[in-house]
């Protein structure tokens, strides 16, 4: 069934106005004249520079904690001792178990939170009591750092 087609005549410009009937479409029902705009799909926006700076600071801890040699090597790196307890640091340079990796990793985490507590420290030179604070807290844990490596490296190498 295709649609009626009115000729409707103006009289007062002489024209023909053409309007398309459809029979079965009821009167009362009235085709909104609704124009919408086109969606626009850009970039997204950019992460937070604090974002960005601490997926890769822990990509980097990650690295340097050693965790690579741990996920390549194979057999998995647990070991146990003579008396079933597990040994946490495999003694001698060439080797790392999984423990050491997390550990070590922490560890330069403490001690980088401490240098950065020791730099924000410079922030505050109007404050001194808040400053001194920082400062305090963020040697300790550099030194804390620096001794838990010491330590760690005499059990490796034998020392203790």
């Amino acid at each position: 069934m295709y649609p009626t087609i009115l000729l409707k005549e103006d009289p007062e410009s002489n024209r023909f106005e053409v309007t398309l009937l459809k029979p079965w479409w009821p009167k009362f029902i009235v085709k909104p004249r609704l124009r919408l705009g086109r969606p626009r799909f850009g970039m997204p926006s950019r992460p937070p520079d604090i974002v960005v700076f601490g997926i890769m600071f822990l990509g980097v801890l990650f690295v340097l904690g050693g965790n690579i040699y741990t996920l390549v090597k194979t057999p998995p790196s647990i070991a146990g001792g003579s008396n079933n307890q597990p040994i946490l640091v495999a003694p001698g340079t060439n080797q790392q178990l999984g423990m050491e990796g997390i550990v070590a990793s922490v560890v330069v985490l403490m001690g980088t939170v401490g240098l950065g507590l020791i730099y924000y420290a410079s922030k505050y030179v109007f404050n001194p009591g808040y400053a001194t604070r920082l400062l305090v807290l963020g040697s300790i844990l550099a030194g804390l750092a620096f001794l838990i490596f010491a330590y760690l490296y005499g059990v490796k190498t034998g020392q203790f």
